[in-house]
């Protein structure tokens, strides 16, 4: 009995830091985007803004456009290449992809296709093809691993973003 109870008092320790918590991690994933509904269906123009997630770029005549994943299209004026300005902002909700044909840039508005002018401090949507492409589950991230759980008090996913998480709860 006495050989039980100093085995107990002596384990009792390292049980106790065996347990101990694990230090928090940082890993590369993906995080959420979110929008909320008017957000979601307005195309505006806005200030220039710093770009966070670049994505795709398109140039026509002496403007860059580069899509802001998720979020819009960047427009920069690069008649002179060594000192490029940035002119404007186009927020379009899930824009993930851009091309520009005469003057009309080609985007995606979440599922949908359109087709938009830029006339002096305004856009307007010269075209609308819905449900031209499908972007699937928005719930889950592009690639398979780690993310940060979707929070449906922040509003409805429009894209993902990849950075660095601390320690994400979800994966697939």
């Amino acid at each position: 009995m006495k050989h039980n109870k100093l085995l107990i008092a002596l384990a009792l320790p390292l049980l106790v830091l065996s347990c101990k918590k694990e230090d928090s991690k940082e890993v590369i994933g993906y995080a959420p985007i979110y929008g909320n509904e008017a957000e979601l269906n307005t195309i505006s123009l806005t200030q220039p803004q710093a770009i966070e997630s670049g994505g795709k770029i398109y140039v026509w005549g002496h403007s860059l456009f580069q899509v802001e994943s998720g979020k819009g299209i960047h427009v920069t004026d690069i008649s002179n290449p060594s000192s490029p300005v940035k002119k404007t902002f186009i927020k379009v909700a899930g824009s993930q992809e851009v091309a520009v044909k005469n003057g009309l840039i080609y985007t995606n508005h979440l599922n949908d296709l359109v087709i938009l002018e830029i006339s002096g401090t305004t856009v307007n949507t010269v075209k609308r093809l819905p449900a031209f492409k499908s972007m699937d589950n928005r719930s889950v991230p592009p690639e398979r691993g780690v993310f940060e759980c979707p929070d449906k008090t922040k509003g409805t996913i429009i894209g993902w973003q990849k950075k660095m998480l601390q320690d994400p709860k979800c994966q697939y």
